[in-house]
């Protein structure tokens, strides 16, 4: 085509596996893809290339795989083949045995490449192979087709949608330099919105290039909405080329069972799933529900992304969103929406007691669903963080579908957001203020109080000062209302902690003093132990440095009480702080380091570990030791890159100074490593 852009990696491939023969044939390669990825594009442009290597020409049959017709029988391609290599209409008019005989006479010695597109089998395909060495064969099919590698040798080649910076240039050449460059951001929206697939992209920007469609924004404006999309993504007059049509002839060569599956995808929360989840969302149990996407993986509907992991693309969600309006019945969405919404809080929660042991949590039970998965720490921490999208999506899907319960437990899970970079922070508010509106609407007082001061929390770490205040008065008001002392503790602390944030100290500080009373009277240690230690951080502030270190060693205390161990490393940071601003330099060294070896053991990311780690260099550059300093200030700047902390920026010249004044043997001079 004019307009091929890219696919550099897939000739590569096509060139390396057309080129070596297989034993006693010509080599053999399968271009597998989702409908509208541009195989046939890739293979013709290919073919284009390397005509030099096939003297003898091109041989192309349409096989009709998927398409509005009947697949082409493999005779009625032979006997095509056959007329085109010089064979008689009497020979070619003989049975479909002579004919292939024929035909693989004709070619065995000639070097031509036969392309064969839109393949429905491997047994449509195995008539028309030439069997020549001197030949070679590409054959592209949205099915796997895992027999032609099994039997004949053939070469698979993957073709995904296209890279972003791909699909923009083929926007740009579409609609023209001068229209891209002054909508650049919305050329950017429009190849999102299309997922990266050639064909949508390429009709979306035909559309944008007409004035009648408002310009490529006016294009993105008609797309925004999911379940309009994909019928959008057509042009008047030409169904081959609507992307509908292509999703269609897919989705119609389905099985019954394989369908139902497909569309009910479309209803899943998120575009990546497991197989349990899947199990839950369709009532199918594990084994059937695994071959089923193993099925659609085959037809390149669903994309594996790890051990029985796949995801859907985004115009195929959009697509099987559609088919499940109008193809599954509305008990049956609002029950399979129901239960895979209730398996995800299930399984989060269960997740979030094991890794997370002490942390305060809704209490709510859920109805029982299916088996959730069985985890030990090191498993519920990685399916929390390879869940959390959905997690956060599920959380979302359940406030807006009245799955109150769901919605609740699904939002409580979301403190884990604050160990992740600060890019997905926004994600914790969205769950949060999902689950205080589903348990307002539920009746779940004592949960809306928690979520409150979780919400407050996830708005302060936005820096959101105003709304944070005012989620913690909110659950004050409903404390009181409660006659809750532990929520009022919270919430006149929560109350404390977002002014300790404005570095408002002086109102910190009365804050807190007013629930360290509230605390003690509830009898709960750790809550306790959380204000000792905002109040350390106060009064080191306000230069108070002696209240501070009484403040941290009670705290400590009162973390050993209650076992808990990433809370001990937070006081011995403050008692560490403390004795370095008395200038007790090596005990506030030895003790920093005791603090970051607690944050380490306690499996939680090193981001928690960074005021230590930046304790620990300041004290060592007091002493002199430059080499010890930097190491530490190293290890703390790489962390702050990696979570998207601005103040890396900051902590790059002092890591510079350190190494300048290293000795120039030692470890530290000369290797800050940071621009």
């Amino acid at each position: 085509m004019r307009d091929f852009i890219g696919r550099v990696k897939e000739l590569a491939e096509l060139d390396e596996a057309l080129t070596v023969p297989t034993a006693g044939s010509g080599p053999l390669a399968v271009v597998e893809g989702m409908g509208g990825v541009g195989k046939t594009s890739l293979v013709v442009h290919w073919a284009r290339r390397a005509a030099d290597r096939f003297p003898d020409g091109t041989l192309f049959a349409n096989l009709r795989g998927y398409g509005p017709s009947a697949p082409l029988s493999p005779g009625v391609a032979l006997a095509g083949f056959t007329q085109a290599l010089g064979g008689s209409a009497e020979q070619v008019s003989a049975d479909d045995d002579a004919v292939a005989g024929l035909y693989r006479s004709l070619l065995a010695d000639r070097r031509v490449l036969v392309v064969l597109d839109n393949a429905a089998s491997a047994e449509q395909v195995r008539p028309l192979l030439p069997g020549a060495a001197g030949c070679a064969v590409v054959v592209t099919s949205r099915a796997a087709l895992p027999g032609l590698r099994v039997t004949d040798g053939a070469v698979a080649v993957a073709l995904a949608p296209m890279p972003e910076q791909e699909a923009v240039s083929l926007v740009r050449g579409v609609v023209g330099e001068a229209i891209a460059d002054a909508e650049a951001a919305m050329v950017a929206e429009l190849v999102a919105l299309c997922g990266g697939l050639p064909l949508a992209v390429r009709v979306a920007a035909c559309r944008a290039a007409m004035a009648r469609y408002g310009g490529v924004a006016g294009v993105v404006a008609e797309l925004g909405n999911e379940r309009d999309r994909v019928a959008g993504l057509s042009v008047s007059g030409d169904e081959r080329s609507a992307v509908q049509s292509v999703f269609d002839v897919s989705y119609q060569r389905l099985s019954a069972q394989q369908a139902r599956v497909f569309r009910l995808l479309g209803l899943h929360p998120g575009p990546e799933f497991g197989v349990p989840a899947v199990a839950a969302l369709t009532g199918l149990d594990e084994k059937p529900a695994y071959r089923m996407l193993e099925d659609l993986a085959d037809l390149h509907l669903v994309e594996p992304v790890g051990f029985r992991r796949y995801r859907l693309h985004d115009l195929l969600h959009a697509y099987a969103v559609t088919r499940a309006e109008s193809d599954e019945p509305g008990e049956s969405q609002e029950r399979a929406v129901s239960a895979v919404l209730t398996w995800y809080a299930q399984a989060a929660d269960l997740a979030d007691r094991v890794a997370y042991p002490n942390n305060p949590r809704p209490q709510i039970e859920l109805p029982r669903v299916l088996p959730v998965p069985v985890f030990d720490r090191a498993e519920a921490l990685a399916w929390l963080d390879i869940e959390l999208p959905t997690l956060t999506a599920a959380a979302c899907t359940a406030e807006r579908e009245g799955v109150w319960a769901a919605a609740v437990v699904l939002a409580g899970v979301h403190h884990v957001v604050v160990s992740r970079p600060r890019a997905v922070w926004p994600s914790g508010v969205a769950a949060e203020t999902a689950g205080v509106a589903a348990a307002r609407a539920g009746g779940f007082r004592q949960a809306e109080a928690l979520l409150l001061m979780r919400l407050s929390d996830s708005l302060r770490l936005a820096e959101s000062w105003d709304e944070a205040y005012e989620r913690c008065e909110q659950a004050l008001r409903l404390g009181r209302e409660l006659d809750d002392a532990v929520t009022i503790c919270n919430a006149v602390s929560g109350l404390g902690l977002v002014r300790l944030s404005q570095q408002r100290y002086t109102e910190a500080l009365k804050h807190y003093l007013e629930a360290l009373p509230i605390s003690r009277a509830t009898g709960q240690p750790r809550q306790e132990a959380v204000i000792e230690c905002n109040l350390s951080e106060i009064r080191i502030a306000l230069g108070q440095y002696e209240q501070a270190l009484e403040h941290a060693e009670r705290e400590l205390v009162l973390r050993r009480q209650a076992g808990d161990k990433l809370g001990e490393a937070y006081a011995l940071y403050g008692i560490a702080v403390a004795r370095w601003k008395l200038g007790e330099l090596q005990s506030a060294i030895d003790t920093g380091e005791q603090a970051v070896e607690l944050f380490s053991a306690s499996g939680t990311t090193s981001r928690f570990a960074l005021g230590a780690v930046e304790m620990l260099a300041a004290a060592h550059t007091e002493l002199g030791q430059y080499d010890q300093a930097a190491q530490a200030l190293r290890a703390a700047h790489a962390v702050m890159v990696e979570f998207g902390d601005p103040r890396a920026d900051e902590v790059a010249p002092r890591l510079r100074e350190l190494d300048a004044a290293a000795p120039p043997d030692s470890a530290a001079g000369g290797t800050s490593g940071v621009g």
